[in-house]
This record gives structure tokens, C-alpha cells and sequence, in this order.
């Protein structure tokens, strides 16, 4: 009987053993876990940095390109410097102009946009991009050019890779993320219903814009919202080498009206190649960006960012172009050669503009603005 007890009480003794030891390991990953969401939260309360930077590059070129790379180099080993999280490139990344049909657009978009990717990728940049006119051929959309949209499109989202959680219709062409409380969303402001309309329409009209106010509305929480998409919608705006295509209907839009119903903090563009900055209705419109092998300036916009704050920061240097030009598939071509000179590089990028928003106490105060922020243009008041 006793060895029958002694038999039975084995496997009891077993399980309590095994319950304790499950007791223990909760305990000790619990307090990793909270360890794990301090640290997380000691992080969110501490300045973290983004950059953008529109249009860049806007040219079908090579990695490495001759006579540009030294001057590419030059401008993105200074945004890494800056030590930003991410990179927000508003669109155009490349020229685009591959109008001989499916082939051609496959097999450039094959060329291009890996040494795209590949040069960001060497200077260790996370990117996030939006669609551009020239990601969709470059702007107007006639005939067959407008049938081969789809086509473009598929080649973004192939090479691109960006996050897949827009409106049905344009899953990787529009898209969301968070981080470290800041909501990013990047909207594709060429619908193909709207963009084959005069010389080029940009619009977000429909599902993407219903898309857009259930994110929006999805995290109000957030401490701050940046919305990215690749034309101007407040005018006017500065413009250089620029076919000047901004969202129809401008702030009278509902696209704005939504930004502004959900008190979004920074509208971020490209398209002109040039600076304006520009605020209504609560929102900061950036438009910059420039063009290499076109314009004779680079900028970018570095945002530092905290709970409370943003910071930004815009900066530009000098450009040289010279030679003859790089060929493209069909025109518009920039010039052979981009360099920064050495009086330039001693001056280095100089701070063109800067504004902090502070939210800190609930209305947000648009304090410290000098240069660009602090301008008027086209007698419209900041």
C-alpha cells in the first residue's frame, strides 16, 4: 500500500514543482518586461530626430554616378550626421520618363531604383517615400502614358517597398506608421480618376481621403502628426525648374480641411525645388527640396522632436553644375556635373529657417522662427 501511495506522490511532487517554477519565470519576466517598458518610455521622453528631403534625386542616374557622387555624398553623410531616426522623401525619386510602354518601365525601374536605393542604404538611411509625378512618368497623363500608370505604380511598390496599410486601391502607395508617438502618413496625391485632368491634377479625393480621416481619428493621442505628400497645397509658393502642379482645390480642399479638422502639425512637399513656408488653419505646410543637376542649391529639413516640441531646421549649400548633360530616356536632361566646392564645404550648410512648435501647454505657440518661417510670401501672413 505504502509503495502504491510512494508511486502516486511522485507525480504530484512533479507537478508542484513545475507550478512553482512557472510561478518563478512570470516574476522574472514581468520585471524584464517593466525594465523593457522603462527604458521604452525613458526613450519616448527624450529628443529623437527625422530629416526630409524632396525630389531627391528627381534624374534617372547611376550608383555611383560620375561627377555627382563626391556632392551626393557630401549632402547625405550630412544628414547622417544629423542622426535621424528616418528620412521623409516627398517623392520624385527618379526621372521617370520611361514612355515607351511596360518593358521599358520594367526594365529601368530595375536600373534606377535599386541604386536608389542602394546609395541610401550605403549612408545608412531608413527612408520612407511618397509617389511623385515622375514615379508615375511625369506629368501631363495623355493617352497611352496615362494607361501605363498602373504599371509605374506596381514597379514603387516592387522596388519601394513601403508599408501596406493604405486604402485597398493603393496598398504600398499610400501608407501610415507611428513612431515613438509621432503618426507619419503619406499620401498619394495622383489619382488616377483625377490626374490625367489639364497638364497634370493632384487630388485626394474618395476612399484615400476616408481612408485618411479614419487614421487620423484612429490616433488622436498621438503627440504629433506629420502628413507627406508630393505637391504644394497652400499657394503661393516659390518654384524653380517645376511643372508647379499643387492640389486642386488648395486650402478650400477637403483634403486640408481634414488636416486641419485633426489638427495635424506638419504637411510635408516637394514638387517646386524651392523653400516656402507657409501656415493655416493650424497646419505648417514645408515646401522644399531642390533639384541636382538643375539647381544650383541643395537643402534639407531636419525636425527634432520630444513629446511636448518640434523642433525644425531647414539647410541649404551651394551647388556648382558643369559639362554637358546625362542622358535620360526622354529629355529634360541634368547637367554631367554636381559639385560642392571647397569654399562651400568650409562654410558648410547654413540654417535657413527655423520654428519651434510647443505644445507643452495645449495650443500650440510657434516660437523662434527665423528665416524661412518667419518671411512673408506672396503677402500671405505666418
Amino acid at each position: 500500500m505504502l509503495k502504491r501511495i510512494r508511486m502516486h506522490t511522485r507525480p504530484v511532487l512533479y507537478v508542484l514543482f513545475a507550478l512553482l517554477a512557472l510561478v518563478a519565470v512570470p516574476a522574472y519576466g514581468a520585471e524584464r518586461k517593466a525594465e523593457s517598458a522603462s527604458a521604452e518610455n525613458t526613450a519616448d521622453t527624450a529628443a529623437w530626430t527625422f530629416a526630409s528631403i524632396p525630389d531627391f534625386l528627381n534624374v534617372d542616374v547611376h550608383y555611383p554616378q560620375p561627377q555627382w557622387e563626391e556632392a551626393l555624398g557630401y549632402v547625405l553623410t550630412h544628414i547622417k550626421a544629423e542622426n535621424p531616426d528616418f528620412v521623409l522623401v516627398a517623392g520624385d525619386l527618379v526621372m521617370g520618363r520611361w514612355w515607351d510602354g511596360q518593358e521599358q518601365i520594367e526594365r529601368l525601374a530595375d536600373v534606377y531604383y535599386p541604386a536608389w536605393l542602394k546609395r541610401m542604404e550605403d549612408h545608412d538611411l531608413t527612408c520612407y517615400v511618397a509617389v511623385g509625378d515622375h514615379e508615375l512618368g511625369d506629368n501631363p497623363w495623355k493617352g497611352k502614358r496615362l494607361q501605363h500608370v498602373p504599371h509605374y505604380e506596381q514597379a514603387f511598390v516592387k522596388y519601394l517597398k513601403m508599408p501596406t496599410n493604405g486604402p485597398e486601391h493603393m496598398k504600398g502607395l499610400a501608407y501610415w506608421f507611428m513612431h515613438r508617438g509621432t503618426l507619419v502618413v503619406s499620401v498619394d496625391v495622383f489619382e488616377k480618376e483625377h490626374m490625367g485632368a489639364g497638364k497634370g491634377t493632384a487630388t485626394v479625393t474618395g476612399k484615400q481621403l476616408q481612408w485618411l480621416d479614419r487614421v487620423l481619428a484612429e490616433h488622436r493621442d498621438a503627440d504629433h502628426t506629420v502628413v507627406m505628400g508630393h505637391t504644394p497645397v497652400l499657394t503661393p509658393v516659390r518654384a524653380e525648374h517645376s511643372s508647379r502642379i499643387t492640389l486642386k482645390g488648395g486650402r478650400a480642399s477637403d483634403f486640408w480641411k481634414t488636416l486641419a479638422k485633426h489638427k495635424v502639425d506638419l504637411y510635408l512637399c516637394g514638387e517646386v525645388h524651392a523653400i516656402t513656408c507657409t501656415q493655416a488653419d493650424g497646419v505648417w505646410q514645408i515646401a522644399h527640396g531642390s533639384l541636382f543637376g538643375y539647381n544650383t542649391s541643395a537643402n534639407y529639413l531636419v525636425v527634432q522632436v520630444t513629446p511636448g516640441r518640434i523642433r525644425l531646421e531647414l539647410k541649404k549649400i551651394a551647388t556648382l553644375l558643369g559639362g554637358g548633360h546625362v542622358p535620360q530616356a526622354h529629355g529634360n536632361q541634368p547637367r554631367e556635373s554636381v559639385a560642392i566646392t571647397d569654399e562651400s564645404k568650409a562654410q558648410g550648410f547654413r540654417t535657413v529657417g527655423t520654428m519651434t512648435i510647443d505644445k507643452t501647454a495645449g495650443r500650440p505657440r510657434y516660437l523662434e522662427k527665423t528665416g524661412a518661417f518667419a518671411e512673408t510670401y506672396g503677402n500671405r501672413k505666418k
